[in-house]
């Protein structure tokens, strides 16, 4: 009697793949991160360099949404892979850090929570560091954290032995945050964190 052995090829096709980008690092996201396909079942694989692989899926329009401990939500736009370059079919996520992130000791940072006037807690308002490309939202209690990269000198003013970051020509900086008519101003000192109330 003769044995044989039949085996079968597969092949599969990559649709396109996600790379996610951590705002402050600048590198790989940190902590649990599920990275999935919006009201469809289908899950990516995650290869060594920590791309998200969704292989083999019909023509159509997706969306990728990525959910984790330590970033906000994020949900990419329409992706319709028949659109994306074939020989590079990859999708870029930024990810930006909540109030929970586990920021290095140094880092420069303004704190705070938002309420209205009533004192609760406002979820989802924008608050942004003016003249600066730095903003987030605030999470459901209201909580925020901005974070500013690391400063050149240019961005400093240095007065009585510390060094502040720049606001507008001096160390004040104003932040605006989404429903409150004024500015809110403060001083951040580099590598501290400095926590502020909005109401």
């Amino acid at each position: 009697m003769i044995k044989m052995d039949f085996l079968e090829r597969y092949t599969t096709r990559l649709s396109f793949a996600v790379v996610l980008l951590d705002d402050y690092s600048r590198g790989k996201p940190i902590g649990r991160v599920d990275v999935s396909l919006k009201k469809r079942k289908r899950k990516p694989i995650k290869n060594l360099s920590s791309y998200y692989l969704f292989l083999d899926l019909p023509d159509g329009t997706y969306t990728v949404q990525v959910r984790s401990d330590y970033y906000f939500d994020e949900d990419s736009g329409a992706i319709n892979p028949v659109e994306l370059d074939p020989k590079n079919p990859v999708v870029n996520i930024t990810l930006k850090p909540n109030p929970s992130y586990p920021f290095p000791p140094g880092a420069t940072l303004i704190r705070g929570k938002v309420c209205d006037s009533a004192g609760k807690a406002v979820s989802g308002a924008k608050v942004k560091a003016k003249g600066w490309d730095v903003e987030n939202k605030t999470r459901e209690r209201g909580e925020f954290v901005l974070y500013f990269e690391p400063l050149t000198e240019d961005e400093i003013i240095t007065e009585g032995g510390k060094r502040f970051v720049k606001g507008d020509g001096d160390k004040i900086i104003h932040l605006e945050v989404d429903g409150v008519t004024e500015p809110i101003e403060l001083e951040a000192e580099e590598g501290k964190t400095t926590s502020v109330i909005i109401k």
